[in-house]
């Protein structure tokens, strides 16, 4: 099991209603994303964070850690925003010439990153609100109270199911080939993940066919019923 997924079934929140959850997660990212305010942005991000960490229990580290993927991205991003090229240089605050070209940044620029950085922060800190404290089934019980068409709900959780097998086989392929050796060096490491890749298509089928086999040993019509 993932650490998101053991952090919220062992959140102070687990066994909260999870349509207010809901509720709480999408007020709060409509906020998000209809206000330009800096300052309620930062505040939704600190009130939320209060509440993952405070309320629901949820450890620090673990929640800095699932942070760092989405700032990295945001961060690259609203980099290249920043980023304006032009033939005329006179809205630019500072500048590099390259040929005829000048590129360089210019004070809107600035703004509207720093607008859409923090827009993006507090959102994706809404959604981990509802990640951190909501396992899964909730999530499928909340679908289909929504109504969402069974056949997407199918692909929902085969996909969850099979991100598990993914990471299982990888884990088990991988520490095999360390036990052998197979990274000792860039040469050997470049075979040893292309058997890795190889071999884990393989037990991926293989998986595929067992966990067919079990599903129509057990009856599967085509739903899941949660």
């Amino acid at each position: 099991m993932l650490e998101i997924d053991k952090c919220a079934y062992n959140s102070n929140l687990t066994n909260t209603d999870p349509m207010i959850k809901v509720g709480i997660t999408f007020v709060f990212m409509a906020i998000s994303l209809i206000t330009n305010s800096i300052s309620l942005h930062l505040l939704i991000m600190l009130f939320i964070s209060m509440l993952i960490v405070f309320l629901a229990r949820v450890d620090i580290k673990l929640y800095i850690k699932c942070l760092k993927i989405p700032i990295y991205f945001l961060i690259i991003g609203t980099t290249l925003n920043l980023v304006n090229i032009s033939f005329e240089n006179k809205d630019f605050l500072f500048d590099i010439k390259i040929f005829s070209f000048y590129i360089g940044t210019t004070k809107f620029a600035i703004e509207n990153s720093i607008h859409i950085l923090l827009r993006a922060m507090s959102s994706v800190i809404s959604i981990y609100f509802l990640i951190l404290t909501t396992p899964f089934n909730q999530l499928i019980i909340i679908f289909k109270k929504l109504h969402i068409p069974d056949t997407l709900l199918e692909l929902m959780v085969l996909m969850y199911r099979f991100i598990f097998i993914f990471l299982e086989e990888v884990k088990n392929i991988y520490k095999s080939q360390q036990l052998k050796f197979g990274y000792t060096n860039l040469k050997n490491s470049y075979n040893s993940t292309a058997l890795l890749i190889k071999v884990l298509f393989f037990r991926m089928m293989k998986r595929y066919e067992e966990m067919s086999i079990t599903l129509d040993i057990k009856l599967y019509d085509g739903k899941f019923h949660i």
